[in-house]
């Protein structure tokens, strides 16, 4: 997923510096200084697979034993999400996105900086973009509050469209898909034994996003 990333990341640098050439000042939105806003909520689906191993030790010197458990929950995954993105050339913006996700395990948040490019069709009202993002998350089922324990790494990929239906402001759908990966540990010990927990969290996400954009 890194590598795809990172191709999808130098794509957008170089699709960027080719518009530039192209364009000219025939571009009347999206264009460098600009600044945009942006509402969305998503509906999707949700993999999760934790790999669970735990170590146990005895302080009597005698073999410590470990065991190994993997889990796969699948379900429906929800987020409500507001951003703001500033253009720093022609169809290219920083991005940073904030996000309240609803999942089987209940509510978290995640802290995204996206970079996008937004696409220009000549004399058209649609605007076709693709969206790379980095972030972090955290775990539904933490028991620390939303905005505690943001200890997982998230990848954020999108692509969709921008309708332009009044000037400045958009009707915008897109393709989704995030990946989120993360580990705990947790130990116990008292005068006869100690205990590691060691989790290792994996999730995926496709969803169908929807929102409006102004621009400003």
């Amino acid at each position: 997923m890194r590598s795809i990333s990172l191709i999808l990341a130098i794509f957008l640098i170089i699709a960027s510096g080719y518009a530039q050439v192209n364009e000219k000042s025939e571009r009347q939105f999206y264009k460098q200084g600009d600044w945009e806003f942006g509402f969305s909520a998503n509906i999707g689906g949700s993999s999760k697979k934790t790999k669970e191993t735990n170590t146990y030790s005895y302080n009597d010197g005698s073999q410590s034993s470990t065991y190994t458990y993997d889990y796969n929950e699948k379900g429906i995954y929800i987020h409500l999400g507001v951003s703001t993105g500033y253009y720093i050339i022609d169809g290219l913006s920083i991005e940073p996105e904030l996000n309240l996700n609803l999942s089987w395990g209940g509510f978290s948040v995640s802290m995204l900086g996206n970079l996008c490019y937004t696409f220009y069709l000549p004399q058209k009202n649609i605007y076709p973009y693709l969206k790379l993002g980095y972030g972090l998350s955290n775990d539904a089922e933490n028991s620390n509050g939303l905005f505690e324990s943001l200890n997982l790494k998230t990848i954020n990929a999108g692509a969709g469209l921008k309708f332009m239906y009044f000037p400045g402001m958009a009707f915008k759908m897109e393709i989704n898909y995030r990946n989120l990966y993360g580990s705990n540990t947790y130990s116990y010990s008292d005068q006869h034994s100690s205990t590691s927990n060691n989790y290792k969290i994996t999730t995926s996400i496709i969803a169908i996003s929807v929102g409006i954009s102004i621009l400003l």
